[in-house]
């Protein structure tokens, strides 16, 4: 006998208000979630575009769909399915209570029917219950029967949690804002959930889903905020703190990342790809030895052994210990790290043998698979070598882009074209060219030389800034953002940097998310003018809305 395949229907409810029908709606889509996993049976949830809400008798309302058994096996037609399961629940003065029935789309009949009281704070009792009645009408084994959560408070603020993801998701085309209040609801009420019950996993899953839509979303902030909720309550949850390091991370805010991460390393030891991350946000800070002592506990079998590696080599070449360095590096490039090559050709031109350094760097510029970031170094590295006093005219000629009269712009230019005579591939070159551009105000051939730069220096937070004022001043706004954010992340101690992404959310029209930006812009640089700037705009802008700051 093949197995059966359920359509759900969002159950319909009779209360005295609108709690009512969130509570049918999303105890209907737990089944379908508690049945996910059983392979005994298929529920597939029925997606209605309209749910009436209509006045009824006694000044009860009805919300969602209860249909008769035709349109139920319609419905079950459309999904390819056997049965159809339709409910209804019910909140009057004699009690609550979910009637439910179970239609055969064959035949067009019903074959079960139930009615689960709910008794007095029992409401996370009634979902697994559904469930058993369900699993035995069918003749098939019960999934796990546990309540998602401990209590009913905590339970009917899951519901809501879930009942406002779904109204973020439906209002997002035609009405963004009420999306937007919907999905920062839904992160109040998880977290609410959390906190009456610290061992729900289940409204933790849901907010380190929202948590991690937030970068695409734009508000990051306040997913982390809402984390940091989370912990305060449940500290020994090690997901909870290591999302919150990924948001902190792309957010900027590097100290409270290493923070978080360090948290989570306590309750479990990270991956060592996160060890390397965790070094990184320590070298960010200026925070060396703590770098080195995470990095020196990666072994020499494990895939980031070579970038560990590599970040040691860094670190003692910035000390001036050029025999660590070279070893380091070597083993690196041993390791398969062709970006130790590069660092390592620095090495060796430093001691003076400039041979060696230049079978490293052309070792670097034939290898197919090299990174960008890698390639960049060994064609500023060969310029050098082999064109010291084109390298010289290029460092007066970066300093000059920002500096001279804009008269003299176009002897600035020529020099970084002469430069990339000699190699069209030094993005240092393309940069400076977009830099003159930029001062003459001709933002959009600036865009061209920023990008070309960036084809070039993919991580290089400068150019992705200067990319996306340039684009912000052309009209650009929609690209603009991206590049903004991330140069904002990369540069997080930097006001002016995390300030302009901001200006670029409020020019999109995003409030809420300029509002973030420019927070955390104020609180590393309170008299920067340029976020005074932008923070009186947000006012006006606020103002005229009539929105509140």
């Amino acid at each position: 006998m093949s197995r059966p395949v359920v359509a759900i229907v969002p159950f319909g409810a009779k209360g005295r208000d609108a709690k009512a029908g969130g509570i049918g709606r999303q105890v209907a889509r737990r089944l379908v979630e508690r049945f996910a996993e059983n392979p005994n049976v298929e529920l597939r949830p029925v997606f209605l575009v309209a749910m009436p809400e209509a006045k009824s008798d006694a000044g009860y309302l009805v919300f969602g769909s209860t249909p008769d058994p035709d349109l139920a096996a319609r419905y079950g037609e459309s999904l390819g399915t056997t049965h159809t399961l339709t409910g209804l629940y019910r909140e009057d003065p004699t009690g609550r209570a979910f009637a439910v029935s179970l239609v055969d789309v064959r035949t067009r009949e019903v074959v079960a029917q139930n009615e689960i009281v709910v008794a007095p704070n029992e409401l996370h009792r009634a979902e697994p219950a559904l469930a058993a009645w369900l699993a035995e009408a069918l003749g098939v084994p019960t999934p796990g029967l546990a309540p998602e959560t401990a209590n009913e408070p905590s339970y009917q603020a899951f519901l809501a949690g879930l009942e406002d993801e779904t109204n973020a998701t439906l209002l997002r085309a035609g009405n963004p804002s009420a999306a937007d209040e919907a999905r920062a609801r839904a992160f109040n009420e998880y977290v609410a959930a959390i906190h009456l019950d610290p061992e729900s996993l289940r409204a933790e899953d849901r907010l380190l889903v929202l948590a991690a839509e937030s970068v695409e979303r734009g508000d990051e902030d306040r997913a982390a905020r809402s984390l940091e909720d989370v912990v305060e309550s449940k500290p020994r949850s090690r997901r909870a703190h290591y999302m919150r390091a990924e948001l902190l991370r792309h957010l900027g805010e590097a100290n409270m990342a290493i923070v978080a991460l360090e948290h989570a390393h306590a309750l479990r030891p990270l991956r060592d790809v996160d060890v390397v991350v965790l070094a990184e946000l320590y070298l960010a800070e200026g925070a060396p030895g703590q770098a080195a002592s995470h990095l020196r506990r990666i072994a020499a079998d494990s895939a980031e052994f070579g970038r560990a590696q590599e970040l040691l080599g860094i670190l003692a070449f910035g000390k001036g210990d050029q025999t660590a360095a070279r070893a380091y590096f070597e083993r690196a490039a041993a390791n398969g790290r062709v970006g130790a090559r590069a660092h390592l050709a620095r090495v060796l031109i430093a001691t003076g043998l400039r041979q060696d350094a230049s079978r490293e760097l052309d070792a670097v510029l034939s290898t197919a698979a090299a990174d960008p970031d890698a390639l960049a170094q060994a064609r500023r590295l060969r310029l050098g070598l082999d064109r010291p006093e084109l390298e010289a005219e290029l460092e007066r000629a970066g300093r000059a882009a920002l500096s001279a009269e804009v008269s003299r712009l176009g002897e600035v230019r020529a020099a970084f074209e002469r430069v990339l005579a000699f190699d069209p591939e030094i993005w240092e070159a393309h940069f400076g060219v977009g830099l003159a551009a930029r001062r003459t105000e001709d933002f959009v051939a600036a865009a061209v030389s920023f990008r070309r730069a960036l084809e070039l220096a993919p991580e290089q937070p400068d150019v992705m800034h200067e990319l996306g004022v340039a684009l912000l001043a052309s009209g650009s706004k929609a690209d603009a953002l991206g590049f903004l954010d991330s140069a904002a992340a990369l540069r997080p101690g930097q006001a002016a940097y995390i300030a302009d992404a901001g200006f670029a959310h409020l020019r999109a029209g995003d409030i809420g998310a300029a509002r973030e930006r420019l927070r955390i812009a104020s609180t590393i640089d309170a008299d920067d003018p340029l976020t005074r700037a932008y923070l009186a705009e947000l006012e006006r802008v606020e103002a005229a809305s009539g929105k509140a700051n």
